[in-house]
């Protein structure tokens, strides 16, 4: 069993099972980079507009104007524009895979790990939403493994994320977070499974 540490696999920490893929790939091409971060970086925000519930119900007053309704075309111009990519990913998704995801980093253990090693650089594809078939490309090394259990988890820290989609992955993981202490908030789920920790969040 070899290990590692340090900000990759600390704070906010989801269990997660998901269908997942890892595609081996030399990260020094900048336009594959680009190309992912900006497809990771629209999914991320059809994610948010998907899950997120407006906090405030619209008022049975006019509407022209509205903040609320300026926002909404915003999302749904945002969805429109993913149209393209949702069809295209219909063909189906990879074999879900048990994940515990970060904003820095993902340990992982499945299918895909054969013939995967530490050095290994490429793109964890996450399906963080069934129901959105978006995936999440996330360029990343492997640098490591830790066992639980008798289960092999890689570890593998994200590299080259832009602003744009570190910010709206560590929004996505504290949404899930609080929904996910909202669901369990009675039961020792958390404690039980001794990875969750508590955050700056």
């Amino acid at each position: 069993m070899s290990g590692t540490s340090g900000n990759a696999f600390e704070g906010i920490a989801l269990l997660e099972r998901l269908p997942f893929a890892w595609l081996a790939a030399d990260l020094a091409d900048t336009t594959q980079l680009d190309n992912a971060n900006h497809e990771t970086a629209r999914a991320l925000q059809a994610l948010a507009v998907y899950e997120d519930t407006p906090r405030e119900p619209v008022g049975d007053g006019g509407h022209h104007g509205n903040p609320e309704l300026l926002n909404l075309q915003a999302k749904v111009d945002v969805l429109l524009s993913l149209v393209g990519r949702l069809i295209a990913d219909q063909a189906g998704q990879p074999p879900r895979h048990s994940m515990i995801l970060r904003a820095q980093g993902i340990e992982w253990y499945g299918p895909g790990q054969v013939g995967v090693g530490p050095g290994e650089t490429g793109y964890a594809m996450i399906y963080a939403n069934p129901v959105l078939p978006l995936p999440l490309r996330l360029p990343g090394r492997v640098v490591g493994s830790v066992e639980r259990g008798g289960i092999r988890w890689l570890q593998t820290r994200f590299e080259y994320l832009t602003p744009a989609v570190a910010g709206g992955l560590e929004k996505m993981l504290f949404r899930r977070h609080r929904r996910q202490i909202a669901f369990s908030k009675g039961t020792d789920v958390f404690t039980e499974t001794g990875i969750f920790k508590a955050s700056k969040y």
